[in-house]
C-alpha cells in the first residue's frame, strides 16, 4: 500500500499536499480498481504506484484549471477518472460521471456509495443525454480523458455547458492538432479554443485543449453518432 507520505511525494509535482480523508478515500479507490479490473476493463494500469501516478495525479492537473465550486461533468468516464479522483480532491464541486456502458456507471455508483461522494451518475450516449433538460446547458465545465477525437469529443460536449462554460479535453502523447480538428468544430459550434498546454506525466508528454462556449449551440448539434462518425466537423 502507498502510504500517505509516498502520496504526498507523487503530488509533490503540483504542489498538493493531500488530507488525511482525501489520502484514505483515494486509496480506498485505487484498490477498488485494481480489484474491478479483473472482471471488467476499467483501468489498464495494473498496480496502485502507477494508479497514483498515472490516474490520480493526472486528473490533479485538471485542478488548475477548475474552480473550487461548480457543476462538472466527465464524459465517457469508464472507471471513474478523472471525475472520481476531481471529487475528492474538490469535495465542493458538484460532478457527474457519464458513461455508454452501464456496467462501467455501476462500478462508478459503488464507488460513489462506499466512499460518500458528491457525485452523480449517467449511462447512456454523450450526444443524446445532452439533449434532455436536466443536462443541457447545466455544466460549468465538461472534462474528458482519450474519449474521442477532437471534432467529436467538442460536438457531443458542447450542448452540456452553459454559456462560457468550458470544455477541458485531456490527450496523450499522439495529441495532433490537425488530426483532432478542435479548432475546425470549436468554429462550427459557436466555440473558441482558449489555450493548449502540455505537461509531463512520468516521462510522457500529455496535452490540455480548453474551449470556451461563446454562443448558443446550433440547434442542428450534436448529431446522430453515425453521422458524426461519417462525416466529422
Amino acid at each position: 500500500m502507498i502510504s500517505i507520505d509516498e502520496a504526498n511525494r507523487i503530488f509533490q509535482e503540483i504542489s498538493l499536499t493531500l488530507t488525511a480523508e482525501q489520502y484514505n478515500k483515494l486509496t480506498a479507490y485505487a484498490k477498488m480498481l485494481i480489484e474491478e479490473s479483473t472482471v471488467q476493463n476499467v483501468t489498464a494500469v495494473k498496480t496502485e504506484l502507477e494508479i497514483w501516478k498515472r490516474h490520480f495525479l493526472d486528473a490533479a492537473y485538471l485542478l488548475r484549471e477548475l474552480p473550487d465550486t461548480g457543476r462538472i461533468i466527465d464524459i465517457g468516464t469508464g472507471g471513474g477518472v478523472p471525475g472520481i479522483p476531481l471529487a475528492i480532491l474538490k469535495p465542493d464541486i458538484s460532478m457527474t460521471l457519464l458513461d455508454s456502458e452501464l456496467r462501467k456507471i455501476e462500478f462508478c455508483r459503488k464507488v460513489i456509495r462506499e466512499l460518500v461522494l458528491n457525485v452523480d451518475t449517467a449511462a447512456g450516449r454523450a450526444e443524446e443525454i445532452s439533449r434532455m433538460l436536466e443536462y443541457e446547458g447545466k455544466y460549468d465545465f465538461v472534462v474528458s480523458r482519450a474519449m474521442a477525437a477532437g471534432s467529436m469529443l467538442t460536438e457531443v460536449s458542447v450542448r452540456y455547458l452553459k454559456k462560457g462554460g468550458r470544455l477541458i479535453a485531456m490527450k496523450g502523447k499522439q495529441y495532433d492538432p490537425s488530426i483532432e480538428r478542435f479548432a475546425e468544430a470549436a468554429a462550427a459550434l459557436g466555440c473558441t479554443v482558449e489555450q493548449e498546454t502540455m505537461y509531463t506525466l512520468d516521462g510522457e508528454n500529455k496535452h490540455l485543449i480548453v474551449l470556451r462556449k461563446q454562443a448558443e449551440t446550433p440547434n442542428l448539434y450534436p448529431r446522430r453518432f453515425a453521422k458524426i462518425k461519417r462525416s466529422p466537423l
